[in-house]
Order: C-alpha cells, then structure tokens, then sequence
C-alpha cells in the first residue's frame, strides 16, 4: 500500500508503483481556506507526449539511425588472414522486433569491436540487441571468427518515438464523491473528478503495469492510497 500526498502529484506528479490485479483506490479530500472542499481531478498519465519525464523511461520503436555505431555487449570480435583489415555487410532484425536493416563490421587489425548500420529498417526497438551469428560472420569471410556478435539497440541509436504505457483496464465499485460518469480514459492515460471528501474506486489493469512507467498526477488538495483489493 501506498501513499501520494497533493504536495508530491502537483505538476508533472510522482512516478507510481507497479499495478497488477485489483487495485483499491481512495482519495481522502482536503477542505480549503474557505473551509469547503474544493473539486479535484486525479490522472494516471501513461504517456511520454503529455509527460515529457516518461520519453526516458519507456522504450523507442522506430528506424535505426544511418551510418550510427552499434557497440557490442559481447566481448569483441577476433579474426585472422586474410580478413585482418576487411568490411562485410550483414543483413539483421532485432532479436525481438525490427528488420531490413543492414549492418557493417569491420576488422582492424583482426579485431571486431562494433558495427555500423548501412540500411536503417523499421520498427526496432531500444532495450533490444541485434545478434550476428558466428557462423554468418564466419561465411561473410572473417576467416575464424571467434564469435558470435551482440550488439546494444541504446534509444539514442533509433530515430522514432517513445512507446507510452497501457493504462487501459476495467473499473467498478464507486464510493461516496466518485463518480462513474468524470471517468475519461484513453489507452494511455485515465482521469476521474473527485467531489466532496473523496471516496474510491477499483481499477483492475488489463496487464501488468511496471513500476515508474507512469505517472500519478493531481489538480486538488487530495491525497491518494493505492491497496490491494479484498472481496
């Protein structure tokens, strides 16, 4: 169970905790200087648009950028005559999503340490890597190469956008100053009125929502309490 008080959602808000199942969700109200409670908003802002803090924090899909360094995350590559000092192109696809693009390697000396992207493709994702078989690497003609190549998808290397966060999931269970109808939700983000005191609702996620992959943000002088649901 956690808490977020008014002071740490104003603005850009406070990075949330991870959601899976049943979350209970109470907003305890604040009266104001006129000693009436005035109308909050709560929002669970999954998007790296409205929020620029999130581009950091969730992965990018888009092209990889031409003539951009790829470093490995394996050792460096080792090859002998005749390919000592030599470039062969490859053609690759991410481990988990992207293709047509076209890499280089080069060897220095009988050393591979990166690569270097020819032809961009489409739809990679940062986070990934690109994985050039050894024996792909062998048959290009580095004579006994020694491995296989890994090389990092880092998201300054892809030119495309941030994927923001599913917020989607089902709702229920209205309580006291929350109220069905404020609700507005889109796939990444949802927003509900809170009137009076407060009350609380249930907010079940379609899928997991990750820790720090959105943000809890409050227009109010409401605190929020996030729990776990009891039937």
């Amino acid at each position: 169970m956690a808490t977020y008080t008014a002071a740490q959602t104003k603005g850009s808000g406070s990075l949330g905790e991870v959601l899976t199942g049943a979350k209970t969700l109470t907003i305890t109200n604040h009266t104001g200087s006129t000693g009436t409670y005035p109308i909050g908003y709560l929002t669970l802002e999954g998007n790296p648009i409205a929020n620029k803090n999130l581009s950091t924090l969730n992965p990018q899909v888009g092209t990889l950028i031409p003539g951009g360094i790829l470093p490995f995350s394996s050792p460096n590559i080792t090859t002998t005559v005749p390919a000592l000092n030599s470039t062969f192109l490859f053609d690759v696809v991410g481990d988990t999503q992207g293709s047509g693009s076209v890499i280089s390697l080069t060897s220095v000396n009988g050393v591979i340490k990166e690569g270097i992207v020819v032809e961009t493709g489409s739809n990679f994702i940062s986070g990934d890597v690109i994985t050039i078989s050894q024996n792909d690497i062998q048959a290009a003609g580095f004579t006994n190469a020694n491995r296989s190549a890994i090389l990092d998808i880092f998201p300054d290397k892809i030119d495309g956008n941030y994927i923001g966060t599913n917020m989607t999931g089902s709702f229920g269970t209205y309580a006291n100053g929350i109220e069905s109808g404020s609700l507005n939700q889109t796939n990444r983000r949802f927003s509900i009125s809170i009137y009076g005191s407060g009350g609380s609702f249930i907010f079940t996620p379609s899928a997991t929502i990750a820790v720090n992959s959105y943000y809890i943000k409050g227009v109010g002088s409401f605190d929020l309490t996030i729990s776990w649901s009891i039937f």
